[in-house]
């Protein structure tokens, strides 16, 4: 019999039974539903999380910084800061490597906020407002910016500004250490407040301008750290809030191995050019994004296994009932000549044909699924959060094939062991099957 023969027999029998066929069918197709939509939902808060670690947390594509500033720079700060200079010549290092490129200084300092009768401590990051908005990218349009002409105007994390009951327009004072470890005071105004959304940072952090902060440390035109931001991000979006929710969820990011890559390559130029610096990834940058990925990975190979098991297994049992019930149908075959191979190869066929089946099925499930989650506007809070979030399903493509791949080997060992075994009994004994 050549293939075309064997994919329409394989196509009839499987319907012989076409209750057991339809159960069969439909926890295949339920369970690998369940797993594309597991593996979409992850997937898209990987992105969500990705543009949340570069925009929201400011962390940027690449950090460069001096070689052992973050061991030694708290306990010697002017001699891990970078100068003017050295910024100068980073940038046209990177320039030369990656045209279009944005780098943003940064400079780091902590202290006490005091609204002129209590006080509490504060960690802020020095950062040029137009730079603050070019690194926010999809959240440029929400509240947090600060202003290029208030010098003073600070933006304060709201938990932080409850603290000390400030609000927009307020004035307060800032109390840090210079370079040199003297003390240094300045008067702010409270330009702008912002929830961070998560419940470690909202009750201390604070943006202030860079030339604010380098005037408080003694740091004239120095920083701790270069941001960097690859060409074409940071571009205006969509002021709309949910807009741009949504698009955190779709924004690619670069994944681990092109940031490695930009790593490299920069560090090499760096050394070249006589410069001892020291470049991360956003991705070693974010603890926070590792965690939730490692976890949802662990999450989503457990519920692969189970899933798998419970569709295999049923598949297993369809095609060992198929097996014995037409055992005298094999005879038959075999007396009129098929050999054994056609025999399995009959029966991994409709596995196959199971499965391909199903797995269109389960496809067409996740699409529905998938169309009205995201219409649902269904929200909640993530740990760490303090706003709510959408959920929000994508589709992982790398993800089902695999899922796909993983059930139609599994289907094709269901199926041969047994129609091996029902193929390697003589022709005499399948005939006088009862």
């Amino acid at each position: 019999m050549n293939g075309r023969v064997y994919l329409q027999l394989a196509w009839r029998n499987l319907w012989r039974n076409r209750r057991r066929s339809a159960a069969t069918l439909l926890s295949l197709a339920f369970g690998f539903a369940a797993v594309t939509l597991f593996a979409g939902y992850t997937f898209a808060v990987y992105g969500a999380l990705s543009n949340a670690a570069i925009h929201a947390e400011l962390i940027g594509h690449l950090t460069i910084n001096r070689q052992g500033w973050q061991t030694e720079g708290k306990l010697h700060p002017d001699k891990y800061l970078l100068r003017a200079e050295e910024i100068a010549q980073v940038r046209s290092l990177v320039e030369r490597r990656l045209p279009g490129a944005r780098l943003v200084p940064k400079l780091s300092a902590s202290g006490l906020l005091s609204n002129g009768t209590s006080s509490t401590i504060f960690v802020a990051t020095g950062i040029a407002p137009a730079d603050l908005d070019l690194l926010r990218g999809p959240f440029r349009f929400a509240p947090g910016a600060l202003q290029a002409d208030k010098p003073q105007g600070v933006t304060a994390a709201q938990g932080l500004a409850d603290v000390l009951g400030l609000k927009m327009g307020d004035s307060a004072s800032v109390l840090a250490s210079t370079l040199h470890g003297q003390a240094n005071a300045a008067d702010v105004d409270v330009s702008d407040t912002v929830n961070t959304g998560n419940v470690a940072t909202n009750d201390k952090l604070m943006f202030m301008p860079l030339a604010l902060v380098q005037g408080l440390m003694d740091a004239a035109g120095r920083a701790d750290s270069l941001t960097l931001l690859l060409p074409g991000e940071g571009a205006v979006d969509s002021p709309d809030a949910e807009q741009r929710l949504r698009d955190m969820y779709t924004r690619p990011a670069p994944s681990e191995a092109q940031s490695d890559a930009l790593r490299t390559q920069l560090t090499a130029d760096f050394k070249a050019a006589g410069l001892d610096l020291e470049v991360r990834t956003w991705q070693e940058m974010s603890a926070f994004f590792r965690q939730v990925k490692g976890m949802y990975d662990m999450i989503f190979a457990l519920m692969l296994a189970v899933v798998l098991a419970i569709v295999v297994l049923s598949i297993a049992n369809a095609m060992g009932m198929a097996v014995v019930e037409r055992t005298r149908e094999i005879g038959t075959l075999r007396a009129i000549g098929v050999r054994r191979a056609g025999i399995t190869r009959l029966f991994v066929s409709e596995a196959l044909m199971l499965v391909l089946v199903g797995t269109l099925t389960g496809l067409l499930l996740t699409a529905l699924v998938r169309h009205g989650v995201n219409a649902a506007d269904i929200r909640y809070v993530p740990p760490g959060n303090t706003q709510s979030v959408p959920i929000y399903i994508g589709f992982d493509a790398a993800r089902t094939a695999l899922a796909a791949v993983v059930l139609a080997v599994l289907a094709v060992l269901a199926a041969y062991w047994p129609a091996r075994r029902a193929a390697h009994h003589s022709i005499t004994e399948s005939l006088g099957h009862v």
